[in-house]
């Protein structure tokens, strides 16, 4: 299956040219509820084996090309890595708070 989603990948290259997860688990014939979670496991694992230059976005995914989707991409990545970071203070704020109560 990895072969066959690095063929699929490969034929997306660019931010223009996504493909979604849905479709790469069509083509697969993996039939999975809405989240795809299983093909987007796939579909990392693909990347690690084959060393693709992979990004996503809530639109699909693609293969990296140039400088400017790298930075973008990092940028997305960096923004959501501090929305983790984020809660995780709050919840361990308040979940020490609560202790106390």
């Amino acid at each position: 299956m990895l072969k066959k989603i690095n063929e699929i990948l490969l034929n997306h290259k660019g931010k223009q040219n996504r493909i979604t997860a849905g479709k790469i688990a069509l083509a697969l014939g993996i039939n999975e509820d809405a989240t795809h979670a299983k093909t987007r496991a796939l579909i990392f694992e693909c990347a690690k084996k084959y060393e693709l230059p992979l990004a996503a976005n809530n639109r699909g995914y693609y293969l990296i090309t140039c400088q400017k989707e790298y930075d973008e991409y990092m940028a997305n990545l960096n923004s959501r890595k501090a929305g983790i970071e984020e809660r995780q203070e709050i919840i361990t704020k308040n979940f020490d708070k609560d202790k106390t109560v």
